[in-house]
């Protein structure tokens, strides 16, 4: 049939005798489609749909990435302002410590003074008493007072002592290597350079794993503040009752020495 000619008909309106096509001509005739076949109308049309869905799709996908990385780079920086506000907050309890090891310190002083001064005072009572005591037939009962005011300013001092001892290794020490302080991960490591913005993907992995850095270094930074505070209030309780043993010390010395002067 490679002779062979196809002609057109030749009473339909829209062919000519003219359109007549051989076998060779109809196999040189370059394809049309991606399957070689004529793509109807119809056909096209569903394939550039296809595409524009995918297409819509596709940018959906980026604007949701777009929106979890700056959502990301957000809290991690929500976080990064906490940690600051912790660090400050832990210098700030620290400078308060040392302020309050110091007042401490002092009201031990105070308290070692009043002691000395107070045996002074029995000294004084003592002899006064003995001479009243000598001169009225009564001895030794002014003398009974002097070994129970040793023993009960005494018998706090090892306790004092040993607070004070536990106390003075956190005297001056900073935020890196405060004990109360230091917990793993606390101490802030420079990060990793972000990933390439043309990768959401990676950016958002990175931003997640630096949030969870972040939420550790908090958690420990919460405990070492936990731990810090329950130590200082334990300080203030030693200082309060220092201070109120101070208080009352004086006011008995002052008692003492209003009845030796009258």
């Amino acid at each position: 049939m490679s002779g062979s000619q196809y002609l057109s008909n030749t009473k339909s309106t829209l062919f000519s005798v003219e359109d007549e096509i051989d076998d060779e001509e109809f196999l040189r005739h370059p394809p049309s489609g991606r399957s070689g076949y004529m793509i109807s109308n119809g056909q096209s049309s569903y394939s550039n749909n296809l595409q524009d869905l995918h297409q819509q799709r596709l940018e959906t996908q980026r604007e949701i990435q777009s929106r979890i990385v700056q959502t990301s780079q957000r809290s991690l920086s929500l976080l990064r302002n906490s940690e600051e506000i912790g660090v400050s907050t832990a210098e700030e309890l620290l400078r308060q410590r040392e302020q309050l090891e110091r007042t401490e310190k002092r009201l031990d002083e105070i308290n070692t003074t009043l002691r000395f001064s107070q045996k002074h005072i029995q000294g004084i009572k003592s002899a006064f008493g003995s001479f009243k005591n000598y001169l009225s037939g009564k001895t030794g009962e002014a003398q009974s007072s002097r070994p129970k005011s040793e023993s009960s300013t005494t018998s706090s001092s090892p306790v004092l002592l040993d607070v004070v001892e536990k106390t003075k290794p956190f005297a001056g020490s900073s935020s890196q290597d405060h004990p109360g302080l230091r917990v793993r991960g606390l101490v802030q490591e420079p990060s990793s350079s972000y990933a390439d913005k043309n990768d959401p993907e990676k950016q958002i992995n990175e931003n997640l794993n630096e949030m969870v850095h972040s939420i550790t270094r908090l958690k420990g930074l919460a405990y070492g503040l936990g731990e810090e505070i329950d130590s200082q209030n334990d300080l203030v309780e030693n200082i309060i009752s220092k201070t109120e043993r101070a208080d009352i010390t004086l006011q008995r010395q002052n008692k003492d020495m209003t009845r030796l002067l009258k």
